[in-house]
Parts: structure tokens; sequence; C-alpha cells
């Protein structure tokens, strides 16, 4: 059997994993000297809530190598094949991890995909293998073919407050306060090395219409999904939804919450886009 394994930034709930009979590794997150278990000790909406209300800016830990290793041994010893799909290396420790962990073991049974994006990118990816997986591909048809896919894999996030960019240190104090009193609400793109600014958008009417906008210029593969993401706000995602079917897209849409990786950075409110260009 092929076996999916990602961890916690594919931002999909372990109640999901389970029946699409994948695993998904959690990250930590801590606030002040209490670490949470991503997605099992800490909900999503747990997270949102405390970053608007805690004195501590939360911190971030990766999965660590044993956690990999243990996983990958049981599987491969259980003569299953095994396909992980994790976030970028370039955002997160994770990978390296499970790249430890793969090397300690030195098994052909074993594929490691750095999926070069995160969130609502990484979701669809998952969901895209799993698909393969079911199918009846191999891991290593299934490894090529997601791999194909990574440069074609589009992830856009539009920015509620830069509040929270601020506290990172993305961007100046004096940069957030223009861009409040200005209203504006910075689009960011998920690629391998970061997150990209490559736009600005004024008021909150707008930033739907980025998206639609965005699709209009660069459309979606209509084989595959298209993924929107939330920050702990369901509704405005309801509502891009409706609108994504009235500019007439006809994708498939997947519905996720972003989870506290990068909610740390981007703060509550926020919407985005995940999806396979055409």
């Amino acid at each position: 059997m092929v076996r999916i394994i990602s961890d916690t930034l594919c931002d999909l709930t372990m109640e999901h994993a389970k029946e699409l009979n994948i695993d998904i590794l959690p990250l930590t997150v801590r606030f002040g000297d209490t670490d949470y278990k991503c997605g099992i000790e800490l909900s999503n909406q747990e997270f949102y809530e405390k970053l608007e209300t805690s004195s501590d800016n939360p911190t971030t830990a990766a999965v660590n190598p044993f956690e990999f290793e243990e996983i990958f041994q049981r599987y491969i010893d259980a003569g299953d094949e095994v396909v992980a799909i994790l976030f970028s290396k370039h955002m997160s420790a994770t990978f390296q991890s499970a790249t430890i962990a793969a090397e300690n073991i030195n098994s052909p049974a074993l594929h490691l995909i750095d999926c070069e994006n995160g969130a609502m990118g990484q979701t669809l990816l998952v969901e895209t293998a799993v698909t393969m997986r079911d199918a009846g591909m191999s891991a290593e048809e299934i490894t090529e073919k997601i791999t194909a896919l990574l440069p074609k894999t589009l992830t856009y996030i539009v920015i509620d407050t830069m509040e929270y960019l601020k506290r990172g240190g993305r961007i100046s104090k004096s940069a957030a306060l223009i861009g409040g009193l200005m209203k504006l609400h910075p689009v960011l793109q998920i690629v391998a090395d970061g997150a990209k600014p490559v736009d600005k958008v004024k008021g909150k009417k707008s930033c739907n219409q980025w998206l639609i906008n965005k699709l209009q210029e660069q459309p979606a593969d209509k084989s595959y999904k298209l993924v929107i993401g939330h920050s702990n706000t369901p509704e405005r995602a309801e509502a891009l939804k409706a609108l994504l079917r009235e500019s007439g897209i006809t994708n498939e849409i997947f519905i996720t919450c972003i989870g506290p990786v990068v909610g740390t950075h981007i703060g509550p409110n926020c919407l985005g886009i995940g999806y396979i260009e055409e």
C-alpha cells in the first residue's frame, strides 16, 4: 500500500486526514511557556483566539527527525511505500527533519517531496496525491506526477491587517501604520523560498476581486480542485466561493482554515486561494 504523509502546514484537519487515510505530523506552536501540537492540542480556531488575546507572540517548531523516522520505519517494515509531501524547506526545518530520517532508513520505498509551497498549495498537492493513490498509482508514479505539478501550483493570500507582518518583523512599524491608514491589504504569493509580496489592494471589497482577477489572468486547470484558505473567517471563504461560482469557476472547491504556522505571520481574517495553473 502507498502511504501519504504530510505535516500540519497542509491545513487538513486530523479528522479529514483519517477520512483520506493519510498521516499528518503536527508542528508545535508555543505561547509563552506552553507548547501545543497543532491540530491535536490546539485547534485552528483556538489558536486565532489566543493570537488576538494573548500578550505573548507565538513561536513555532518543526517536526523532529525521530517522529519522521518512527512513522517511516513502521510503514516500510509493514511492506508499504511512503510518499511524504512536506512544507517548503526554505520556510521550515520540517523537511530537513524528514531528510535526516530518510537518510537513516535508506529505503527505495521512501519518497520525499518538498512541495515548494504551503497552506492552500500544499493542501491541493496532498489531496491530489490521495486521488492518485486511490487510482492505483505506485509511490514512484505519484512522486513523479506531483513533482511535475510543483511549478504550476500557485498560492495567493490577501492580508487583512499589516499588524502581524509588523510583529514578525516582515514590515516596519511605519509601513504598517501607513498601510492601515490607507486601508491597504498586501497580497502575498507563497513560493519555494518564502512569501513574496506581489500587490496591494485598497479596501476589503477589492480583496475578493483581486483573487477572481488572478484566476481569470492565470486560469486554474479544471482537472484539479481549487482550495480556498481562510484564517478563521469561514463566512468570508463561503462568500468568495459563491463569487467564484458566479464568475464561472467550475473546479471542485475545497475550503480550509490556515493553521498556526502561517497564521502567526498573517493574522486572522485573511483569504487566499491555491490552484494548479492551466
